[in-house]
């Protein structure tokens, strides 16, 4: 967790220097193994090109049983990369990859195209499919951009 704030520093630190864009984001991924809940700090470059930190855990709404899978995972910490692959006026579709830690030992990367509306200049209603032990994945999310660009 110490990583995730020390990331948001130096990102919030680059804003203030490059005036560039941050985003801040929540979301929630269905996988075959349960509710996830995610947050996520970016920049984004003059290129529309996407680079943060993000942090998921279960969902605690719902019970919480212990699970008959050997692996599964609960916590996911890491860095994304968001690469625009065609934007129109309000409307844009973007590859997202996530990479990181998994219950602090294993390494998954996970990637997810995703298609989102902009009702309002600084706010993005995403919707993705993506792909995470080789089983689907469904992720609703909201973005906020914190500034905008020059």
């Amino acid at each position: 967790m110490k990583k995730l704030f020390t990331l948001a520093f130096t990102i919030f630190l680059a804003q203030g220097i490059y005036a560039q864009g941050i985003t801040a984001k929540s979301y929630i991924e269905q996988t075959q193994v349960g509710i996830k809940l995610g947050t996520a700090i970016g920049y984004i470059f003059p290129c529309n090109v996407e680079i943060g930190g993000f942090h998921q855990e279960p969902a605690k709404f719902i019970d919480n049983q212990e699970l008959p899978y050997r692996f599964y995972e609960k916590k996911f910490t890491g860095m994304y990369l968001n690469l625009p692959l065609k934007h129109y006026d309000f409307i844009g579709f973007d590859l997202n990859i996530r990479t990181g830690v998994t219950n602090g030992q294993n390494f998954a990367i996970t990637p997810t195209l995703q298609g989102y509306v902009n009702p309002i200049p600084a706010v993005k209603l995403g919707l993705g499919l993506g792909t995470r032990m080789f089983q689907p994945t469904l992720q609703a999310s909201i973005s906020i951009k914190i500034s905008k660009f020059q």
